[in-house]
């Protein structure tokens, strides 16, 4: 009888913890999701180079795949794989829930070069 309150209180605490992990790694999450549109997969993070906040997503393998540049809320493609997300996402018809990317051809953002080690 005592085994049941324990389980539900276990329960509750993970679910509260995957909860509380969702919201630390939104932004990761929302790209993560935003290659999944476009059909690859990915592990992304977020990280913070010279000042400014960048999103680094790697292919499961581990190898570089995109890199994001963040302007005020809206994800900047970085490089030639984020472009090619961006590309992919024009034929895509359900962007609902997905954050805001684009490619920039004014400013495109200079990726720093150690962004992927």
């Amino acid at each position: 009888m005592k085994a049941k309150p324990l389980l539900i209180g276990l329960g509750v605490a993970v679910l509260v913890v995957l909860g509380i992990r969702d919201l630390m790694n939104k932004d990761a999450n929302a790209l993560e999701r935003v290659s999944d549109r476009a059909g690859i997969q990915v592990n992304c993070e977020i990280t913070k180079s010279s000042g400014q906040r960048w999103g680094v997503c790697r292919y499961q393998n581990g190898a570089p795949a995109s890199a994001w540049l963040d302007r005020d809320g809206t994800w900047i493609a970085g490089n030639g794989g984020a472009i090619k997300i961006v590309d992919r996402l024009a034929s895509v018809t359900d962007l609902q829930g997905l954050p805001s990317v684009m490619r920039d051809y004014m400013k495109p953002p200079t990726m720093p070069g150690d962004l992927f080690e």
